[in-house]
């Protein structure tokens, strides 16, 4: 783990200061977020063809937000931009910077900075993630911002292959200074909008791809 402090060093009473201001922002900002949220933004009514549907889930006594939208792309295409890291942040809205730090084949070490929606600052982790190509990936948090970051990724074929239905699970700790409740609240906005982006770039990319072959995507 010591490497993974230097490539991350945080000092501990600035990181606390920091925690407590964050904190407090977090709570009102989400606040007041929730209180003007749109008929968009509440996605559990949804059909998973339209927009994604979010439920939470228990594994391994955590509990997990998950999120789920039909692509119209085949799974090859989405795991092409999830895999993608250096460029992930000119997909994903809240992704300010993504990082590929390592490749060790099958495991990655990357570095995130996140804005999440409404909220006046950015988080920065350390993860690595486990590429099971072109299925699943799944990760951790190994340092930075938060106790822990957990979530996974899952591809699935459907229409013969030519679309996927994917899965989007994430789980975070941030301290006694920020209650579940808040992160999940925050997690039911960020998530849904983070598959859209990823439906608009892979079903765009197909498109494109289709036009210059002279084949329908229909």
């Amino acid at each position: 783990m010591k490497v993974f402090t230097e490539i991350f060093p945080i000092s501990r009473t600035l990181r606390l200061d920091r925690i407590v201001v964050v904190a407090a922002a977090f709570c009102f900002f989400l606040g007041h977020a929730q209180a003007k949220t749109n008929p968009a933004h509440r996605v559990e009514t949804t059909t998973c063809a339209e927009k994604p549907t979010v439920t939470e889930e228990v594994m391994h006594g955590k509990t997990f937000i998950v999120s789920k939208l039909l692509i119209k792309a085949r799974p090859e295409k989405v795991w092409q931009i999830l895999a993608d890291y250096n460029n992930a942040a000119r997909v994903f809205p809240i992704l300010k910077e993504c990082e590929l730090l390592q490749d060790k084949g099958t495991t990655k070490i990357t570095r995130h900075v996140l804005a999440p929606s409404g909220i006046p600052d950015t988080f920065e982790y350390v993860l690595e993630i486990h590429e099971t190509a072109p299925c699943s990936m799944e990760w951790h948090r190994i340092s930075g911002d938060f106790h822990d970051v957990d979530g996974y990724w899952k591809l699935e074929p459907v229409e013969l292959g030519h679309h996927t239905m994917v899965t989007y699970a994430s789980y975070c700790n941030g301290g006694i200074l920020m209650p579940q409740f808040l992160i999940r609240r925050q997690f039911k906005i960020d998530m849904p909008n983070a598959l859209v982006a990823l439906r608009n770039k892979a079903e765009l990319d197909t498109r494109i791809a289709a036009h210059r072959a002279g084949v329908s995507t229909q």
